[in-house]
């Protein structure tokens, strides 16, 4: 059965830009929106993140393994577990896994379905940022030239029918659990702060750090429901002290660090704290009221002024 009749508002081959990243690892990305990873072992394979829910990744990962697919959520945001009902239907899934907060029904964590309405507002405002990308990249073909090597971003169909169902998690990952694929293992590691039921996976054996919202290119997000700024930093330096190599992140157009990224995000984290960041107004990409810190290359959103969290 192709993605046409499923329902979907894009053809998968349009919509996701996949490139093999080399050591098995395939970023499947839905580029300007959000980018998944899939790992390939020698029994098992593990998607970390499903996108969007706006094609369906299904066939992008059969085109990729046939070998039983672990689908691995690295929290609970919808951009990041809205494939998850098309794997479910479509895929050989072993399991859905996820923070422990995820199997908590009052965690506000639960993989639940997403409001309609939250859906039809972050397509409203992306199609704006959308428009702001084009004007963006025809200055770039002309002046600059710094996308030469990038995916486009893509514009968004119509998404009045948009929906993310509830796809219930049927494993829980604690901190410091090994997955093991079959010939190559990844390290869970908690990482609170941008939201409760954060976490990454590490892999010691090539130094690749799957970071989700953790660390980005984009500005970090510690303004939502359950962020907090000192969680996020006791993670970062958590992940500053690892022997990274390559950081495979969720947003942006660039979503490829190196290792050292995690201390710049980690050392930003900490000024925030101590109050010495370049602070001023600011909104978020969905152009919410946030407050700006700029910090060397990293930004972090905390709060509007005067709207801080209680």
């Amino acid at each position: 059965m192709t993605s046409a009749h499923r329902e979907f508002y894009a053809e998968a081959g349009d919509w996701f830009a996949v490139r093999d990243l080399g050591d098995g690892v395939h970023m499947i990305n839905e580029p300007g929106h959000v980018a998944s990873y899939l790992v390939v072992g020698d029994q098992r394979s593990l998607l970390f993140d499903s996108g969007m829910g706006i094609a369906a990744i299904s066939d992008v990962v059969a085109g990729l393994t046939g070998l039983p697919l672990l689908v691995v959520s690295s929290h609970s945001h919808s951009d990041h577990r809205g494939g998850n009902a098309d794997l479910a239907a479509h895929a050989e899934v072993v399991d859905f896994a996820a923070h422990p907060a995820a199997l908590d029904a009052g965690s506000g964590c639960a993989h639940t379905a997403v409001d309609p309405g939250f859906l039809r507002s972050y397509a409203a405002a992306m199609a704006g940022v959308v428009d702001e990308y084009r004007r963006f990249a025809a200055a770039d073909r002309r002046y600059f030239f710094t996308q030469a090597r990038l995916d486009s971003m893509r514009d968004l169909p119509e998404l009045s029918g948009w929906t993310v169902p509830a796809t219930p998690v049927t494993r829980a990952l604690g901190d410091g659990e090994v997955i093991d694929l079959g010939g190559r293992v990844l390290e869970v590691l908690h990482t609170p702060g941008h939201a409760p039921d954060t976490l990454c996976l590490f892999e010691r054996a090539t130094g690749i750090l799957l970071s989700g919202d953790t660390v980005l290119t984009a500005a970090h997000w510690l303004h939502g429901a359950g962020a907090d700024p000192a969680a996020f930093a006791a993670s970062t330096a958590r992940l500053a002290g690892l022997p990274t190599t390559r950081i495979l992140a969720a947003h942006n157009l660039i979503t490829e660090l190196p290792g050292r990224a995690a201390g710049e995000v980690a050392a930003a984290a900490a000024a925030l704290l101590t109050g010495t960041t370049a602070a001023a107004p600011g909104t978020d990409l969905l152009g919410n009221p946030v407050t700006r810190h700029d910090c060397g290359p990293v930004t972090l959103l905390t709060p509007a002024l005067g709207k801080e969290r209680s």
